[in-house]
């Protein structure tokens, strides 16, 4: 069995027929080992993709900033920053970019942690030239259908835009889509998380907080009831998303709720109608998905009854 610490042969490599009018993925490959680095890369470009290569993190952030790939390929462990430091930095950017890690230790926990990190594929080293482009195949295959299906969604909201458009009675105004104005409360037990929530939302133009459990959530809540949204995780220690809500409900404070967690108790909420958020998210959600509901939360109001709308996203 041919594995990467040894040149391929022609049986492993078969270089496809070239579609000018297609031109083939470019893929962006990062290992501080150069030798496996470099026999990667001749692997793939012998079978027809384009590559470049970084040899740590921080080449391949700087790399990322000028060229437009369509996967990315990456060691963990590396100088200066690791792969898990450079997929934050992707993900915090909002990149779309499939990843592949190649590590020989997969930080499992961590990855548990961060779902927002939303790996595409693990590949376990020391792993064959058939295996590496199988994974890579296969990933490149569902970007490909993910950005049909996502192209098809946009289409169609477009569409039920426009019919909603056309269904508004005339004197209906024309809403900005972010108030600057409008005060966020997020409230998640990890760091990382909240704090990309944050600066994503602070990005847009909002004006933004961050605490690290319910019990901090409640308390900012009764310190200063002036929030338009809060967007919570569930699971925290001292307190949860839903017992914080519970308060909430008890104190009569009517602000908006976005749930937003990778394990949406949607049992308790069939056992307590009541304590339902305005909104859910189930992770991992992209940035755009985040903001796209938090602008559908804050402007459900038609400014006719004064009622609000509950609006779930369409992707749940």
């Amino acid at each position: 069995m041919n594995t990467l610490l040894e040149a391929p042969s022609e049986k492993d490599v078969i270089a496809p027929i070239q579609d000018h009018a297609n031109p083939p993925p470019q893929i962006l490959l990062v290992d501080d080992d150069l030798h496996l680095r470099q026999l990667s890369a001749g692997v793939l470009i012998r079978s027809g993709y384009n590559v470049d290569t970084a040899e740590d993190g921080a080449t391949a952030w700087k790399a990322l900033g000028y060229v437009s790939y369509d996967l990315l390929i990456t060691d963990n462990k590396m100088p200066r920053v690791t792969g898990l430091e450079l997929i934050k930095k992707l993900r915090s950017e909002d990149m779309t970019l499939p990843v592949i890690l190649a590590s020989g230790t997969v930080p499992v926990e961590e990855l548990k942690r961060h779902p927002w990190l939303r790996l595409d594929a693990t590949l376990p080293k020391p792993f064959t030239i058939a295996e590496l482009l199988d994974m890579v195949k296969k990933v490149l295959h569902a970007a490909d259908s993910a950005a049909n299906s996502a192209q098809l969604f946009r289409d169609c909201a477009m569409l039920d835009n426009k019919i909603l458009q056309a269904e508004k009675p005339a004197k209906a105004p024309i809403r900005d889509p972010i108030n600057p104005s409008r005060r966020i409360l997020v409230v998640d037990d990890d760091n990382d998380t909240r704090q990309l929530s944050v600066d994503v939302l602070a990005g847009s133009g909002y004006d933004v907080e961050g605490v690290k459990d319910g019990a901090a959530g409640w308390k900012a809540l009764q310190a200063d009831n002036n929030y338009d949204l809060i967007v919570t995780d569930n699971k925290m220690p001292n307190m949860t998303g839903i017992e914080m809500i519970a308060k909430l409900r008890s104190a009569r404070i009517a602000v908006p709720v976005i749930m937003a967690t990778g394990d949406l108790p949607l049992h308790e909420f069939a056992r307590k109608p009541w304590l339902k958020p305005d909104a859910m998210l189930q992770r991992p959600f992209s940035n755009g998905e985040l903001l796209e509901t938090v602008r559908n939360v804050l402007h459900t109001d038609d400014g006719n009854d004064g009622g609000k709308e509950t609006l779930l996203p369409k992707y749940l």
